[in-house]
């Protein structure tokens, strides 16, 4: 009897990430559930669906819990096995945990103590800063900025430089996080947001930042499995801004004391499930930035340089004994994230000459393996027209008088 997963989000290329390590660790059947913002007319595929270890794709709502606990237990529900539940992005996490009351017995998936809504509570970015500097990580100095029909207060001891982002990590549109140089920058910015996203902000200190860096990990209560920190390099522009092109596996050998502090956190939150946590390097020291409930789009990266976290999840979730499982990664394993690298060329940020010397000089390529090569074949025959068109465009707006 095969396992099934059900593999929760909107990105194509971060479904593709999981898809893979839950398909390499045999046994399993995937179906994915496309989260979109409006139910499409006629089904569609992604190029995730392409992959030789997907049965199916089904699509749901964005945000509406009542639909997404309506599919899962019509259509995704069994009585010889219970489903598995992976989420790929911070929405899909919150939603499945604030319905969780009605899944339980039926599915497993990552909670914190099967409490209803305990993800979305860790969601709040002071929350998280408050835990992290319990465990004795460095955070950067924050406010907090409430909007209320379109009304806000500034703080009076805000520094600058500094930067504005989003309180809660669902809900959050990435457009809105800009660096502000003064008060004035930072009204005026505050404006914009007031008319346009109610949602409650946080104003951080502005940090230089050396390096960014990535941990991805599974826990389970007490035991928390940490194969190794990600080195993240070529951050995207465009529509994947912040997410990074290209990156490294590492080992904790150089900094021991930094994976202690990450088990004591993780163990503090008592979370059941992967995770991934950012951090930066700024004038040579280690800041937490925020941890997500979630896989990372790294994190087939990781399984590729030895140690698949999926593989851990789901021998929990089936009390089969994982010791038997590697938890030691390859050391400086390199991979290419394709979709934020050609995106990059899309929007013009990057040459089509920069993309190609990236994808030449890697380890391992997140879309393209030539043992599941349906995927690339797909993300290719998108990549060449996009290319075209945003040729074109460029073109004709450079003839324009």
């Amino acid at each position: 009897m095969s396992q099934s997963i059900i593999i929760l989000g909107s990105n194509p290329a971060t479904r593709l990430s999981l898809i893979r390590a839950v398909g390499e660790v045999g046994g399993c059947r995937v179906t994915i559930v496309n989260m979109i913002s409006r139910l499409p007319d006629k089904p569609f595929r992604t190029m995730d669906s392409y992959s030789r270890y997907v049965d199916r794709m089904l699509f749901a709502k964005k945000f509406d819990e009542d639909g997404l606990a309506e599919l899962l237990l019509t259509q995704c529900c069994s009585e010889e096995a219970k489903p598995i539940i992976m989420s790929i992005d911070d929405d899909s996490a919150c939603l499945v945990d604030n319905i969780q009351d009605r899944l339980i017995g039926k599915f497993y998936y990552s909670h914190i103590q099967h409490q209803a809504g305990a993800i979305a509570r860790l969601m709040d970015k002071q929350v998280q800063k408050e835990l992290a500097k319990e465990c004795g990580f460095n955070v950067a100095n924050s406010w907090q900025v409430d909007i209320q029909d379109g009304n806000y207060e500034v703080p009076e001891t805000v520094t600058f430089p500094c930067y504005v982002k989003g309180r809660l990590s669902y809900h959050s549109a990435k457009r809105y996080q800009k660096r502000c140089n003064s008060r004035q920058e930072l009204e005026s910015w505050l404006k914009v947001i007031a008319k346009n996203n109610p949602s409650p902000l946080l104003i951080e200190e502005f940090l230089e930042i050396d390096k960014d860096y990535g941990v991805i990990g599974f826990c389970n209560s007490n035991k928390v499995i940490l194969p190794g920190i990600v080195e993240l390099f070529d951050c995207g522009y465009g529509s994947d801004r912040g997410v990074a092109a290209t990156g490294r596996v590492n080992d904790f050998s150089l900094d021991k004391t930094l994976k202690s502090k990450v088990e004591q956190l993780m163990r503090h939150i008592q979370l059941t499930g992967m995770f991934n946590i950012d951090f930066v390097k700024s004038k040579g020291e280690w800041y937490f930035v925020e941890v997500n409930i979630r896989y990372a789009a790294y994190g087939y990266a990781v399984c590729k340089a030895g140690v698949n976290l999926p593989a851990f999840q789901i021998y929990d979730a089936l009390s089969k004994d994982d010791s038997v499982l590697p938890s030691q990664v390859k050391n400086g394993f390199r991979y290419v994230n394709e979709k934020v690298a050609f995106d990059d060329v899309v929007g013009g940020y990057r040459s089509w000459k920069d993309y190609k010397n990236m994808i030449s000089n890697t380890d391992c390529c997140l879309i393209r393996q030539d043992d599941d090569p349906q995927p690339y074949r797909q993300f290719r025959k998108g990549l060449i027209l996009n290319y075209l068109k945003s040729r074109t465009k460029r073109l004709l707006h450079l003839k324009k008088p």
